[in-house]
């Protein structure tokens, strides 16, 4: 029985894996695609075409017959994307830490302040960005991509980096701080030299979720960019009006990206935990 379910957990798994990174092995795949090709599959050839046409920052809005559709530029939208799950996860990580903390211990509340937080999440996201969207109209306030859309992608990315801090302070062991506070250390001295170096493996974690989410949030960012879009909108509007092998070169290089980003994580993480098994340094 033991035997039967491990071979069907594993072929759930297997599936799981398969359908999770086979499309982007055959976008990976048909990036290199020979221009005369097209979107086909199995090539008709390998050619570097497409990387090279990414790339070219001379014309980005020309008109190309090999393609038959307009070139959109992508590197102002990634930039604004990057610019924007930057500021968006400093914000994030900030108000989820010191959230975490005020709940370290009860009071009056707290379980309305807590599913409060919640709502980002439990909320549809076309909800939320056509509701603010409305409500930043009766305000008065233009839309743009690091104003009314930085709001709601703070109100996204809060509540998971907020579930990352808490849990990382239930888990926390409070006596450390108490020794710190009987050396003579204050609140604030506490909490920089003691809190802080400890809880930063979950800093970095509500980090890498809140840039995560934020860089590729599409439902709720439609509603309130502006003219000017990020590069989920941007990628949209290109799938709009024909699929290229220029889009997979384009998904190809997002995703490597987004991989570099999780192993360095995963490396900072590795480390962390081995300076732990160490002990702390003598004196």
């Amino acid at each position: 029985m033991q035997r039967a379910v491990k071979w069907v957990l594993g072929i759930f798994t297997g599936v799981f894996i398969g359908m999770l990174y086979l499309p982007f092995i055959s976008m990976f795949i048909l990036s290199f695609q020979d221009p005369l090709g097209g979107s086909t599959f199995p090539m008709k050839g390998f050619s570097l075409y497409f990387y090279q046409r990414l790339f070219n920052l001379t014309d980005l809005r020309v008109k190309y017959a090999e393609e038959g559709t307009l070139n959109i530029g992508f590197y102002a939208p990634l930039l604004r994307s990057l610019a924007l799950a930057v500021v968006t996860l400093s914000i994030t990580v900030v108000l989820a830490t010191l959230a975490a903390q005020g709940f370290r211990k009860p009071f009056k509340g707290s379980g309305v302040v807590f599913y409060t937080f919640l709502l980002g999440i439990i909320t549809p996201g076309v909800s939320v960005g056509l509701g603010l969207a409305l409500f930043f109209q009766q305000l008065g306030v233009d839309r743009s991509w690091l104003g009314t859309t930085l709001v709601v992608h703070i109100l996204w990315t809060l509540p998971f980096a907020f579930l990352i801090m808490l849990i990382m302070f239930n888990r926390f062991d409070e006596t450390v701080e108490e020794a710190a506070r009987v050396l003579g250390a204050n609140e604030w001295a506490t909490f920089r030299t003691v809190t802080l170096p400890l809880m930063r493996p979950g800093i970095m974690s509500a980090a890498l979720f809140s840039f995560t989410l934020s860089f590729d949030e599409l439902a709720r960012t439609m509603f309130l960019t502006g003219p000017k879009q990020t590069l989920p909108l941007t990628t949209l509007q290109a799938l709009t009006l024909r699929i290229t092998p220029k889009l997979y070169a384009w998904g190809s290089i997002i995703t490597l990206i987004s991989l570099a980003v999780l192993g360095i994580y995963l490396i900072y993480i590795a480390r962390s935990l081995r300076r732990q098994r160490k002990g702390p340094a003598p004196g």
